[in-house]
C-alpha cells in the first residue's frame, strides 16, 4: 500500500497478518474453537498501521502507552478480555468466546472495548503460530533475560532453542541462591520454591507458561536434571507431584516465577523477529509488567 500524497509505503493490519503468515515458517493455524485464534481480535483489517507494539497482554496500561507512543497495533499472546465462556470454572479452558452481552455488562471490558475503538487500535493475537515455529522464541527470550545463553545445552543436531532443548548447565549453586538470582535478573517481586533451599543444583530445565505433569515427566527423562524453572503450575497436580519427586530424591527443586514473567521476555523476542519482516513502521516491545508484588 502506498500513500498517494506522501509516496511513503504503508501497511494495513490485514497486510501485516499476510506478511506474518508468509514468513512465520509453519502452516498457518486458525481453527481454535474458543474464538481466540491467531489474527485480528479487535479492530479493522483495513486500518493503516502506524506502529506495532508486542506484549504479553493488552492491559489498560499497555493500551495507553501504545497510544502515547503514536502506535495503533498491538500483537499479544493473551486476549484483551478475561473469560472463555460464562465464567464457570469447569469450562474455563474450552468455553467459547464471551458473548457480547457479558462484555457489555462488565465495566472493565466495556472500558477497554471503548478505549480500543475510540483510539482506532487493532489487537492481533499471535500465539499458536509463533509457538509452532521450529525455534522456541519464548524460550530464547527468557534465557536471554536470565543471561543464560552461554549455558544452553542444545540437542545433538540443533543450536536452535527448540521446545525440547530447554536444558542449561549452570555453575553449581544452591536452590535458594538460584531462585534469588532469577528474581533479581527478571526484576520480579519474588519466586515460589519447592525443595530444600540449601540443595546444590547445576542442571536446570527452563520452561515458560503453564507447567503440567506431562511436561515434568518429559523433562525428567533427561539425565541429571536438578531443578525445573517454570511460569506457574496447576497446584493440585504439578505441585504435589513435584513435592513427591523431591521427597523421593528424583529432583531437587521447582522454581515458579509467574506466568507473565516467564512469557513476557519472549514478546521482546517477537518484536525482534517482526523487525526482520516488517520495515514500514516502528516496532516496540512494551511489557505488561508483573501483576503481583510481595509484602515485606
Amino acid at each position: 500500500m502506498e500513500n498517494a500524497t506522501s509516496g511513503l509505503t504503508m501497511i494495513s493490519s490485514q497486510e501485516l497478518i499476510d506478511r506474518i503468515q508468509k514468513n512465520v515458517g509453519v502452516p498457518w493455524q486458525s481453527q481454535r474453537a474458543d474464538g481466540f485464534s491467531d489474527g485480528i481480535l479487535l479492530g479493522s483489517s483495513d486500518t493503516v498501521v502506524t506502529g506495532i507494539v508486542t506484549t504479553y497482554a493488552p492491559t489498560v496500561d499497555v493500551l495507553r502507552r501504545t497510544v502515547a507512543s503514536g502506535k495503533n497495533t498491538i500483537i499479544c499472546r493473551e486476549a484483551p478480555f478475561y473469560s472463555r465462556g460464562e465464567r464457570v470454572p469447569l469450562q474455563w479452558r474450552n468455553g467459547p468466546e464471551p458473548p457480547k452481552e457479558l462484555i457489555d455488562s462488565d465495566v472493565v471490558c466495556r472500558f477497554k472495548r471503548d478505549f480500543i475503538s475510540q483510539n482506532n487500535l487493532v489487537i492481533i493475537r499471535f500465539f499458536d503460530n509463533w509457538d509452532a515455529r521450529k525455534a522456541d522464541g519464548q524460550l530464547r527470550g527468557l534465557a536471554r533475560a536470565l543471561g543464560w545463553g552461554q549455558f544452553h545445552q542444545p540437542g545433538r543436531n540443533s543450536e536452535e532453542y527448540q521446545p525440547a532443548d530447554n536444558f542449561f548447565a549452570l555453575s553449581e549453586t544452591s536452590l535458594g541462591s538460584l531462585a534469588q538470582n532469577i528474581t533479581q535478573q527478571l526484576r520480579i517481586g519474588g519466586t515460589r520454591v519447592i525443595g530444600d533451599p540449601n540443595s546444590r543444583v547445576r542442571k536446570v530445565a527452563l520452561t515458560h507458561g503453564l507447567l503440567l505433569v506431562a511436561e515434568v515427566e518429559r523433562i525428567l527423562r533427561a539425565p541429571g536434571v536438578d531443578v525445573v524453572v517454570a511460569g506457574d503450575a496447576v497446584e493440585w497436580e504439578a505441585a504435589p507431584y513435584f513435592e513427591d519427586l523431591v521427597t523421593a530424591r528424583k529432583a531437587k527443586g521447582l522454581i515458579l516465577i509467574g506466568h507473565e514473567a516467564s512469557e513476557e521476555p519472549g514478546c521482546g523476542e517477537m518484536a525482534t523477529w517482526l523487525k526482520s519482516v516488517v520495515n514500514e513502521v516502528p516496532i516496540e516491545w512494551i511489557p505488561a509488567g508483573e501483576p503481583f508484588g510481595t509484602l515485606r
